[in-house]
């Protein structure tokens, strides 16, 4: 299956598993055809992305866990509404932060129970919505608890760290605070962790991720500048997963050369152990798709090896130098990169 904005999406389009909205509210069917009036329905709703399936889709695996939004905006809602509730405060926060702390225990134990099958990927936001707590702070405290999970930490620790990649920007959306707390201040991890601890039981991690989430690998970060094993391995894991979602979303679409620079240049603010685990088993490019080539041969990405996962196998759909089918491994043509991503093939 592959990702398409729904400002590409084009008629007769067979959609790739059930859409809902943020409500988690059923608009299309799996296997559905888009037509003029679901195509309206899904723009109505303000869902900006859909995974479809054409002739071009190879990888039959089931849907990830991660990626099936049947099962993923129903989580979501109820971490927006809780999370939200909790930090309002009032008689209901105790029972909004238990829904919270269940909701995030099912998530992680879900993870856990497939730690070894799931891939770390990138998972664009699917809804457009305003809510305190974005459906992208969802994924990347998701991914976040998946890549601690693969480095051995306990479902316990992995609670904490979940709860943390959530609520570290929480000095920006609480309401006393939000109308006096920049986020460009470097102050906000200070306020925020004091409001945590002197508001909420959370385990002693959770403050620690908000009052540490700015600070970097190699001590160029902040309020503290702390270096190295002075932070701690939750901050560096959570670390990891906010740089890969920040280049992804603002560079993926410059093709494959310009994204491993990008990356190359964060290093240095990442832990490498964790980093190298990191890069063992995420996918970089999603299987199915669909990507130019800088000799404008067209193809579809097959999978990736974990020694090269910016450079992927790719099955060759259009070329004047390879036979149509053709499975080509890019990690041995260093010449060729995948110049841009693509949305149709015609």
């Amino acid at each position: 299956m592959r990702l398409i904005p729904v400002s590409e999406l084009k008629l007769d389009t067979k959609i790739a598993m059930d859409i809902r909205d943020e409500h988690h509210n059923l608009l299309i069917t799996k296997d559905t055809l888009v037509n003029p009036q679901s195509l309206q329905r899904l723009k109505n709703s303000n869902v900006i992305a859909v995974y479809i399936k054409d002739q071009y889709c190879y990888n039959n695996l089931d849907i990830p866990y991660t990626s099936d939004s049947t099962v993923m905006l129903e989580k979501v809602n109820t971490l927006q509404v809780a999370i939200t509730n909790t930090i309002k405060g009032g008689v209901a926060a105790h029972d909004a932060m238990v829904d919270a702390l269940t909701e995030v225990r099912a998530i992680v134990n879900e993870l856990d129970d497939h730690r070894y099958a799931l891939r770390i990927a990138y998972e664009p936001s699917k809804i457009s919505s305003l809510n305190v707590i974005s459906e992208k702070t969802v994924y990347i405290a998701m991914m976040s608890s998946l890549l601690a999970l693969k480095l051995g930490y306990s479902r316990q620790e992995t609670y904490s760290i979940f709860l943390g990649a959530l609520l570290k920007d929480v000095a920006s959306i609480v309401p006393v605070l939000g109308d006096t707390v920049n986020l460009n201040s470097k102050q906000h991890p200070i306020i925020g962790c004091t409001y945590i601890k002197d508001n909420f039981e959370f385990p002693p991690e959770v403050a620690r991720i908000i009052l540490e989430h700015h600070e970097l690998y190699d001590g160029k970060g902040y309020p503290y500048n702390l270096r190295g094993d002075e932070i701690y391995g939750g901050t560096r894991i959570i670390s990891i997963i906010e740089a890969f979602y920040k280049i992804n979303s603002t560079t993926m679409a410059k093709g494959s050369k310009a994204l491993q620079e990008d990356f190359k240049n964060w290093t240095p603010h990442l832990d490498p152990r964790f980093l190298k685990k990191f890069l063992n088993h995420t996918n970089v490019f999603p299987p199915d798709t669909l990507v130019r080539l800088t000799n404008g041969d067209v193809g579809v990405i097959m999978g990736t090896r974990t020694t090269s996962p910016f450079r992927p196998q790719i099955r060759i759909l259009k070329s004047v130098t390879y036979p149509l089918g053709t499975m080509i491994n890019l990690a041995s043509l260093p010449q060729l990169h995948i110049y841009r991503l693509m949305d149709y093939f015609d």
